[in-house]
């Protein structure tokens, strides 16, 4: 009983100290995200559309975001194309959550849009460590 107990302590603070850890790393991501895509924006808007640029910049931001999760908060060591990809299903999901949540906050609701945002940012990032934590980088199971 004492063994299960040690094991649920340290299965507790491992999900903590990873907590922390996708915290701090998301912060980080948030502001290369914010300066990489306001710097392609300016670099490249005499000669791309700025959908383009979008495009470009979420490519870049979610494959850094994608390797720092991956390297220093999950550790997974599962092959890196399959969970890339399943990384697009969790920003995905996140993204149509928020762009529904933002219609039904603001448009349906009439809640003021700063205060929807930033409901709708802490939700994303629940949705997004679940997401990342139970499917993203799963530990696949060998039988």
């Amino acid at each position: 009983m004492l063994s299960k107990l040690r094991t649920a302590l340290k299965a507790d603070r491992e999900t903590r100290n990873k907590m922390l850890r996708y915290l701090f790393v998301g912060g980080l991501n948030t502001a290369f995200g914010y300066f990489a895509t306001v710097g392609l924006y300016y670099l490249l808007r005499p000669h791309l559309h700025i959908v383009v640029i979008g495009l470009i910049a979420n490519v870049i931001c979610i494959t850094e975001s994608f390797t720092i999760y991956k390297l220093f908060v999950f550790n997974s060591r599962e092959p890196w194309l399959r969970e890339y990809l399943r990384c697009y299903v969790v920003y995905g999901t996140s993204a149509l959550i928020g762009i529904a949540g933002l219609w039904l906050l603001v448009n349906v609701l009439g809640i003021p849009f700063w205060f929807a945002q930033g409901l709708l940012m802490g939700i994303s990032v629940a949705i997004s460590y679940a997401g990342h934590d139970r499917f993203t980088f799963k530990k696949i199971q060998r039988g």
